[in-house]
C-alpha cells in the first residue's frame, strides 16, 4: 500500500496530529519541521474528510494538544507549545465555505501570524530587558577577543566602548523586532505547506495558481494602514505597545508586499512585447541596485492590492 492511498495518508495524518504535540513538548524540540508536518497533516485530514473537514480537524488537533498537556508538566510546559498548526483550521473553514483562494490565503496567513506571535506578545508592550542586551553584548565581545577580531578592529581606530555601544544597539533592535520575525517564520511555514498542497495535491474545486498570479484581497492593505498609523501614533504619544505593534506589523507586511511585488515583476518580465535585451537590462539593474529594487517591489506590491495591475491580463487569460 502506497502513501498516496487515501486511507493510509489519512491515518498517518491523524497519528501526526494526535502524537505530534506530545513529541514536541516531551523532547522540547518543537520547531519548523513539526509545525510544517502538523500543518500538512491537518490539511490532509481536511482534504479527505469532505464536508466534515473542519470538525474532524478541530477534534484531532485539540486531542493532540490535550494529550501533550496531560502527559507533560501541565500548564508549565505550555511555553514549549507552538500554535501555528491551528491556522490550518482557518484554511479548512475557507474551503468549507467555498471562499476565493486569495481570501483563504489571506485569513490563513493572518491566523498563522497571530498564533505564532501570541506566546511572545508580552515583548510588544515591555521595554527591552537590559539583562538580555548585556548578555548578548558581553558574549559577542568575548567571542571577538578570542578570535582576535577585537585587536584588528582596535588597530583600525575603533575602541571597545564604541563596539559595545554598537552591539547594544544591534541587540536592542533584534529583540524589538523579534515578534515580527516570528510572524514572518509563521508565514513561511504555512506558505510552504499550502504551496505544496496546491502544487502536488490540490483541494477539490481549487486550481493551482502560478507565482505570477499570486494576489491577496484588496482589503489586505488596511493591515498596512493600521501598522503605519499605530507606529506613528505610538511614537507621537510615547505609547510603547502601540509603537511596537505597528513596527512589527510593518515588518511582516513588508515581506508579504515584497513577495507580491516580485510576482508582479516576473509577470512584467514575461510580457510578450518585451525584448530579451530589455529584460536583461532590467534584471541587471535590479540586481545591481538590490536595495532600491526591494523598496520599489514592496511599494508596488502594496499598490497592487488596490489597483490590481494584472486584472485585465488575467481576466483575458481566464
Amino acid at each position: 500500500m502506497y502513501i498516496s492511498d487515501k486511507r493510509t495518508a489519512n491515518t498517518l495524518a491523524v497519528f501526526v496530529l494526535v502524537i505530534g504535540p506530545w513529541l514536541g513538548v516531551s523532547m522540547q524540540a518543537w520547531g519548523w519541521l513539526l509545525d510544517m508536518v502538523m500543518l500538512l497533516a491537518i490539511l490532509c485530514v481536511g482534504r479527505n474528510a469532505g464536508a466534515q473537514a473542519l470538525r474532524y480537524g478541530t477534534v484531532f488537533l485539540a486531542s493532540g494538544y490535550a494529550l501533550a498537556l496531560i502527559y507533560s508538566n501541565g500548564l508549565s510546559s505550555i511555553e514549549y507549545f507552538s500554535f501555528v498548526p491551528w491556522a490550518g483550521l482557518v484554511t479548512l473553514w475557507g474551503l468549507k465555505t467555498k471562499r476565493e483562494q486569495k481570501v483563504i490565503v489571506f485569513w490563513s496567513l493572518v491566523a498563522a501570524v497571530i498564533l505564532a506571535v501570541l506566546p511572545s506578545a508580552s515583548m510588544l508592550w515591555q521595554e527591552v530587558p537590559q539583562e538580555s542586551v548585556q548578555t548578548f553584548v558581553q558574549a559577542t565581545l568575548e567571542q571577538y577577543r578570542q578570535t582576535g577580531m577585537m585587536d584588528s578592529l582596535v588597530s583600525q581606530g575603533l575602541t571597545e566602548s564604541q563596539l559595545e555601544t554598537l552591539f547594544s544597539q544591534i541587540a536592542t533592535t533584534i529583540l524589538t523586532i523579534t515578534p515580527g520575525l516570528i510572524g514572518i517564520s509563521a508565514l513561511a511555514k504555512w506558505g510552504i505547506v499550502y504551496y505544496f498542497m496546491m502544487r502536488y495535491w490540490p483541494f477539490e474545486g481549487l486550481t493551482y495558481r502560478p507565482f505570477t498570479e499570486w494576489r491577496l484581497p484588496w482589503y489586505a492593505v488596511w493591515g498596512m494602514n493600521f501598522a503605519l498609523a499605530s507606529y506613528l501614533i505610538g511614537d507621537q504619544i510615547q505609547w510603547l505597545a502601540l509603537k511596537n505593534i505597528g513596527l512589527n506589523l510593518m515588518i511582516v507586511y513588508a515581506v508579504v508586499a515584497l513577495v507580491l511585488g516580485s510576482s508582479l515583476f516576473i509577470n512584467f518580465l514575461r510580457l510578450p512585447w518585451l525584448s530579451g535585451f530589455f529584460r536583461f537590462i532590467i534584471i541587471f539593474a535590479s540586481v545591481f541596485y538590490a536595495q532600491l529594487t526591494a523598496l520599489v517591489l514592496v511599494i508596488v506590491g502594496l499598490l497592487d492590492l488596490v489597483l490590481d495591475f494584472r486584472h485585465r491580463r488575467l481576466q483575458k487569460k481566464e
